[in-house]
């Protein structure tokens, strides 16, 4: 069992730690989504009903990106201004 955060410092540092382990994972996930809205839109050409769906999965692929970029951002920012770390991380998945 890992150890318990003692204070509100250490709480932060694991919210943090873990936040940025997962955005990188839900990221490819929502850009693989976008990816494929983008693929059935193009497919669908002159189907009303798939054109409406694509759409659809379209926007909420778009959404997740942005979703996933802000709350990465602020979680690089309260990193930073805690003094957890001063280096500015980008995403990234190691394989």
């Amino acid at each position: 069992m890992p150890p318990q955060p003692q204070d509100l410092n250490a709480v932060i540092k694991l919210f943090t730690d873990i936040g940025l382990k997962i955005i990188p994972f839900l990221g490819a996930v929502a850009l693989f989504v976008f990816l494929l809205s983008v693929g059935k839109f193009i497919r669908a050409s002159g189907n009303e009903k798939e054109l409406k769906d694509s759409k659809k999965l379209l926007i909420w692929g778009v959404i997740g990106i942005f979703v996933l970029t802000t709350i990465w951002g602020i979680m690089v920012f309260i990193r930073g201004e805690f003094g957890f770390n001063s280096t500015f991380g980008i995403p990234q998945i190691n394989i």
